[in-house]
Order: structure tokens, then C-alpha cells, then sequence
């Protein structure tokens, strides 16, 4: 059986982007604080999130639009034997029902809004979402680190999801910035 952590190390040869262990560790502790038994995730790469989170007991459903990306989760998810349901498509078109407990944002960091508007509605009542790159490498606080017009404009597009979530009346938002690339967690005000 293959486990999140062999699944990580391939990722990092194949200089495939994964979520910080940090964040990762963060995620799985407010899976559990939390009392999260399932999970949707929005970007899943390799699958070494969905793994890793369906090793701590929850059962995940995962979001994958990459055909390359696909193959690779599809054998890893196999190779692992954990409950994990791999959807291919695109994110902002899929079919997906709910309800979900945890919800994991760490797809295409220009359509988080898009993502929590579209998502946010399969939330279990107690629900969380999380989503990741909030720092994106510490470029958003600090955008003269870069001269790349693309992350230029990738970096405003996550300042402008902070207020969005900031200016939410209905949720409140804790930012976790000392966590992995940082870490914004949500919830609906109760």
C-alpha cells in the first residue's frame, strides 16, 4: 500500500506543487478539532492531501481538472486503498453533492472566490472551509518580490479573496499566516 508519504516524496522529485506539511498537519488538527468525517477537495494534484486526509479517517471527495494530474491521483489513490472519490473536470462545472464537513480550497489560487461562492452552499451546518496559499510564499505581503506579471496579478487576486472573506456578514474568517503558506479558515457565524 502506498501512504501520503511516499506520495510526497514522488511530488517533491517530480517538483509537483504540495500543500506545506505544516499546513498539512494544520489541516488534519482542524479536521479533528472540528469533528470533520468528510471532505471536499478542490485541486487535488497527486492526491496526497485526499490521502493523507482519508489516512486520519475522514472520507474525501477530490476535484482534478490536469489529465496528467488525474492519472498520477487516480494510481495513487489505488496504490493507497483509502475512500477517496476522484472527480475529473473542471471545478466551476462539475456535478458535486453535499453535504461536506470540510471543505479544501487549493486549486487555481485566481478562482478562489469562484470556488468558495460555488462550494460554500455544501457546507455541513458546522462546517469549515479551508484554503491554502494565503501568503503565497510571502509574496502577498510583500508583492516587490517578484517581477513576474502573471504572480503579480495572482498575488492581487489573493488579496482581493482576503477581503472578500474579510467582508463576508454571514462568516467569519480566522487567517492563519504562521501556518504552512499560510492558511484562511471559515465558518458561518452562528
Amino acid at each position: 500500500m502506498k501512504d501520503s508519504l511516499e506520495i510526497t516524496k514522488e511530488a517533491v522529485v517530480h517538483m509537483v506543487p504540495v500543500m506545506e506539511a505544516e499546513g498539512l498537519e494544520e489541516l488534519a488538527s482542524l479536521a479533528r478539532e472540528n469533528g470533520c468525517q468528510s471532505m471536499l477537495e478542490i485541486g487535488t494534484a497527486v492526491a496526497r492531501t485526499a490521502v493523507y486526509m482519508a489516512e486520519q479517517g475522514l472520507t474525501v471527495t477530490t476535484i482534478e481538472r490536469d489529465p496528467d494530474m488525474i492519472r498520477q491521483a487516480r494510481k495513487n489513490i489505488a496504490e493507497s486503498g483509502k475512500p477517496v472519490t476522484l472527480i475529473e473536470g473542471d471545478a466551476l462545472e462539475t456535478a458535486v453533492t453535499g453535504p461536506f464537513d470540510l471543505i479544501f480550497i487549493d486549486a487555481a489560487k485566481s478562482q478562489y472566490r469562484r470556488f468558495f461562492e460555488r462550494y460554500s452552499p455544501l457546507l455541513s451546518e458546522n462546517g469549515i472551509i479551508v484554503t491554502d496559499n494565503m501568503k503565497f510564499h510571502g509574496m502577498v505581503d510583500h508583492p516587490e518580490m517578484t517581477e513576474n506579471r502573471h504572480t503579480r496579478g495572482l498575488i492581487r487576486r489573493l488579496r482581493e479573496y482576503r477581503r472578500f472573506l474579510e467582508g463576508l456578514e454571514d462568516w467569519t474568517t480566522e487567517f492563519l499566516d504562521d501556518k504552512g503558506d499560510g492558511i484562511a479558515v471559515s465558518r458561518r457565524k452562528r
